[in-house]
């Protein structure tokens, strides 16, 4: 009977949670330097910490151009986005945008398999689970083997519409950043609807160690490049606003 009760007991432990989901159950802060067009023009900063007794993860994202830059386009862009821990499934999806005075301001939620988006009119559109968004894709994709060669499909809500996000982890590179220089794996997240990329392309430089810190992240348009680069890491969650930029060291 003692021997039974020691199987049940050990079937059911829940296993230690990795390296990846100890920071995440600690809390994360990650800071950020912006480039606009090769130009040093903002911060960001990106959190991640449990909630709700441990059973969901909240994770914001906040950008915010600099003093001299605003001057000449002034941007605050606000994310916030709930997810189930279990499988990072969003459960509320949050967007604030005010770029030059132009604002936006969104809000999805996930029940039963339907995302309803508010925004100026309210939309419904069926997903499964899992379902992820911008946001939550790059913690996401932290949680998983992130091997040369390794490739994932992921499905993902954003502006409304439903996307297969194909991303493969494709080689090695050095990263240099105010933090030094570090070994990561450079992978390439594309999205998809009815068969068609979006023109957006996605590049994320993980840390190739245990923790698999995104130390860079770069968004290619049509008018240029945005890349954000790390400068600061620190366990737990600070204020969701970031630090303004020194813009005399950040030039």
């Amino acid at each position: 009977m003692s021997f039974l009760l020691a199987a049940i007991i050990a079937a059911t432990t829940l296993a230690p949670p990795t390296p990846v989901e100890q920071r995440f159950l600690e809390g994360e802060t990650l800071d950020y330097t912006l480039r606009w067009l090769k130009v040093t023009g903002g911060t960001a900063r990106m959190t991640i910490s449990p909630i709700d007794n441990g059973s969901r993860y909240r994770i914001t994202s906040v950008a915010k151009s600099s003093p001299g830059f605003s001057r000449f386009f002034k941007v605050r862009d606000e994310i916030e986005t709930i997810v189930d821990r279990s499988d990072f499934s969003t459960i509320r999806y949050v967007k604030r945008l005010d770029e030059d005075g132009d604002k936006i301001e969104e809000t999805t939620v996930i029940e039963d398999g339907i995302a309803t988006r508010t925004r100026k009119k309210v939309k419904k559109i069926p997903v499964p689970r899992p379902v992820m968004d911008p946001i939550s894709v790059i913690d996401f994709l932290r949680t998983n083997d992130l091997s040369v060669g390794k490739s994932y499909d992921l499905e993902l809500i954003a502006d409304g519409k439903r996307y297969t996000v194909h991303a493969r982890v494709v080689r090695r590179e050095k990263v240099e950043t105010p933090l030094g220089v570090f070994d990561c794996v450079r992978v390439e997240p594309r999205m998809v609807s009815g068969g068609v990329e979006r023109e957006e392309r996605l590049f994320i430089w993980y840390t190739n160690d245990e923790r698999k810190i995104p130390v860079r992240i770069r968004t290619e348009v049509k008018v240029g490049a945005i890349t954000a680069t790390l400068r600061a890491v620190s366990s737990g969650v600070s204020s969701i606003d970031p630090p303004v930029l020194n813009e005399t060291k950040g030039r």
